[in-house]
């Protein structure tokens, strides 16, 4: 059955109050109060919805999670149709479109670290699994640290910049990194 319309609303003005004093503020300063303030709606009401702002955090982490994990699987799958093993980081800038409608969320999401669960680490751990289950290949830890550090650098910087990087940047971006692995 689906939500009343009054719920979603209330819900998306909830968390966009919440990812926009996140971005403000930071998630340490970020109350109840504030939150509620900022999206017209009394404290009563957060709480019909939410435990507390880690509670909102981990609803919002998966609602995003979600969509970075579709155009991920998207890029992946493509790959199967190439005889490339590994995305490229270029392949992912195809996509940016999709990653500046939610930049904010991103942003937001991307700098609260309050436990070991962050959103940076499970995007990352995503990222890694559906490109090890997908394309059948096997990671070092180094690797893993490595190649999903890229991955997650690359969302950020598109977020933080709000801007997509010219095919030219990308291939400055390719020639530094084989001169570093040289």
């Amino acid at each position: 059955m689906a939500e009343d319309l009054r719920v979603q609303r209330t819900k998306r003005a909830i968390k966009r109050a919440f990812i926009s004093l996140v971005n403000e503020e930071g998630f340490a300063d970020v109350t109840i109060k504030g939150i509620a303030t900022k999206a017209i709606i009394n404290r009563q009401t957060f709480y019909n919805y939410y435990q507390d702002k880690y509670d909102l955090t981990e609803q919002l982490n998966d609602e995003y999670l979600g969509i970075l994990k579709g155009i991920i699987q998207h890029r992946v799958q493509e790959l199967k149709n190439t005889d490339r093993t590994l995305p490229f980081l270029s392949d992912f800038y195809k996509d940016v479109a999709d990653i500046l409608a939610i930049r904010e969320a991103i942003l937001a999401l991307l700098s609260i670290q309050y436990d070991q669960n962050s959103f940076k680490d499970r995007l990352q751990k995503l990222f890694i699994d559906i490109i090890q289950d997908q394309l059948s290949i096997e990671f070092t830890d180094l690797d893993i640290a490595v190649i999903g550090s890229f991955y997650i650098n690359m969302i950020s910087f598109i977020a933080k910049n709000n801007v997509k990087p010219t095919e030219q940047d990308m291939a400055e971006l390719r020639k530094l990194v084989l001169l570093i692995m040289q």
